[in-house]
């Protein structure tokens, strides 16, 4: 029983260590392949809120699922993505700033001339706040064309 456990132990490890390493141009979440983290990224534009999506509002969009909260936000997605989708795929603004991939929190996030910017802790978002956000926006969209070109 234990050397079975030792190896599902082991090859969920492995698993974790390939995945981690693997690139998608949208951070989706490990299981269910969901985007933000199944929150409605059109909320943050029209309810200046985070808001969970539901499971029958969804839209396919670069190999990963949205959900949104109602057929409204789905409908506005669906006709311009690029538009709420957010910045760097959805992964840490603060960190691709500084050339790292990390999850976010859908709670913490910023919209600067209208684009989506999302954050893994509010610290980050401070960061950003105090140190000059186009600055750091520079900095994030030159890495961003980094990890692209490897994909």
């Amino acid at each position: 029983m234990f050397n079975r456990l030792a190896l599902v132990g082991f090859a969920v490890f492995f698993l974790g260590i390939a995945n981690a390493s693997a690139f998608d141009e949208i951070n989706k979440s490990f299981l269910g392949g969901l985007a933000v983290d199944g929150y409605d990224s059109t909320a943050y534009f029209r309810m200046n809120t985070p808001a969970e999506g539901a499971e029958d509002y969804i839209v396919d969009y670069k190999g990963a699922t949205w959900r949104f909260a109602d057929a409204a936000s789905r409908d506005l997605f669906a006709a311009a993505p690029e538009a709420y989708a957010p910045q760097y795929g959805g992964y840490c603004s603060n960190q691709m700033s500084q050339g790292n991939l990390a999850d976010i929190d859908p709670g913490v996030w910023l919209i600067y001339e209208g684009k989506l910017y999302l954050f893994g802790h509010d610290a980050g978002r401070s960061r950003w706040q105090q140190t000059g956000i186009a600055e750091r926006i520079r900095d994030a969209d030159e890495n961003w064309r980094k990890f692209l070109a490897k994909k």
